[in-house]
């Protein structure tokens, strides 16, 4: 049987801007500011991507990084 590996490349539809990812985070009662969400994209590596004129990044990477955050910080 063979072993499947992930693609390093994020799906195109788990894409969504800076601002859809903050709007999602501040749903769950969680909320961060900009600045936060871009210091958790610098520290666990979430790729962002250009499309077009707007930075896009993972959404299963942004809420991987909350939960991973939320756990650092005993929340």
């Amino acid at each position: 049987m063979a072993i499947a590996i992930p693609s390093p490349a994020p799906v195109a539809d788990d894409l969504v801007t800076l601002d859809e990812a903050l709007d999602f985070i501040r749903q769950s009662g969680h909320g961060v500011s900009k600045t936060t969400l871009t210091r958790w994209i610098d520290r666990y590596g979430i790729q962002v991507t250009r499309r077009g004129r707007k930075n896009k990044v993972s959404m299963s990477a942004v809420l991987r990084a909350q939960r991973d955050e939320l756990d650092r910080l005993g929340a």
